[in-house]
């Protein structure tokens, strides 16, 4: 299926729908991310009135759209493209059926050409005048072409259908890819950490090999909101994103829960390791600088309170979390900035 860029403007109406794309998200109080940057773009560059209509009744009702709010309404106009999904779906049907009746012509130009060739053979082993075997060469040449040309249009065939496939398999993979990740901090999202969770029970029975969970909450992060400002926070909440993935192996899983709550899943971990793990995200967490970079003036300092669990044998999804989570609220209410093993 042919494709056209969407976005063929030259470059002065480029810059134009940049520098007003950027002033509505300075004005709006709306992070520069490039989710919030398609958002925008589309909106002010006309290209999508439903999405300018959306945006600006959002607007209206909240003021400073949260991250949520706007995450949902990228959700709805672009994260699962189903037009586009639709089109391929459609064009890989025709190319498909095409190739169904190229592969019957082809059995029966087959069947055809294997008989001509055998009447060849006879003819070759009988004692036969030139000119009849000189008719029956010429014969075989244009079987011969005719079987190459068929055979050139089945190949073409398969070839588009593969090219087909494989990009509805990326368009597919993208659009996937969106929906498990956590828009602000480029982390995975709940989504994507149940389902992770799921595949790390069912490995760990199978396995008979243990993992543990983190949960943990950022420490007074309203306060730090209400101080500071959204944008603020949102730098904290990708702080913290950036600093839990560096603190942990590739073949962990970090994710953001929600609000200012993370999760970590460590395969292969037992309590005690999954606890000097969690120390480590919370000693670098709190050793952390944030700054303005326009003023140079130090935030304060940001601190994470982390609960840890081990799986047990019997437990369900829920089970680890609510035990994960009460070793948090234990953390929480014995001064915060702490780590608590699950009881």
């Amino acid at each position: 299926m042919t494709k056209t860029n969407p976005y063929s403007e030259g470059h002065e109406k480029t810059a134009e729908f940049l520098r007003l794309t950027v002033s509505y998200l300075a004005k709006h109080a709306i992070p520069h991310s490039p989710l919030n940057y398609r958002l925008v773009y589309e909106s002010v560059s006309g290209r999508n009135d439903g999405l300018k209509a959306a945006l600006e009744e959002l607007l209206a009702q909240s003021g400073t759209p949260s991250e949520i709010s706007l995450w949902k309404l990228y959700q709805r106009f672009f994260e699962q493209d189903v037009d586009a999904l639709e089109a391929m779906r459609n064009e890989l049907r025709r190319n498909i059926t095409s190739l169904q009746g190229e592969l019957e012509n082809a059995g029966g130009d087959l069947s055809t050409y294997a008989k001509s060739l055998d009447s060849f053979i006879k003819i070759l082993d009988a004692s036969t005048l030139s000119e009849t075997l000189l008719t029956e060469v010429e014969k075989v040449i244009e079987d011969t072409r005719l079987m190459k040309q068929s055979q050139f249009r089945l190949e073409s065939q398969i070839t588009g259908v593969l090219a087909e496939v494989t990009t509805l398999r990326q368009e597919l993979d993208q659009v996937r890819q969106e929906s498990q990740t956590d828009s602000l901090t480029g982390i995975s999202n709940r989504r994507a950490f149940d389902a992770a969770l799921e595949q790390s029970i069912h490995t760990a029975r199978e396995e008979k090999t243990p993992f543990s969970v983190l949960i943990g909450d950022i420490d007074h992060f309203k306060q730090f909101n209400d101080t500071h400002g959204h944008l603020v926070g949102d730098k904290v909440l990708r702080f913290v994103a950036s600093t839990l993935t560096r603190c942990v192996k590739e073949k962990d899983m970090v994710a953001r829960l929600g609000g200012e709550e993370f999760a970590v899943i460590l395969p292969r971990t037992h309590l005690d390791g999954a606890y000097v793990v969690a120390e480590q995200i919370r000693k670098t967490i709190s050793a952390g600088r944030l700054k303005n970079k326009g003023s140079g003036e130090v935030f304060s300092t940001v601190e994470i309170s982390i609960g840890v669990t081990q799986f047990r044998t019997n437990d369900t999804p829920n089970d680890l979390i609510e035990r994960a989570d009460r070793a948090l609220y234990r953390a929480k209410d014995q001064g915060r900035n702490r780590v608590e093993k699950a009881l």
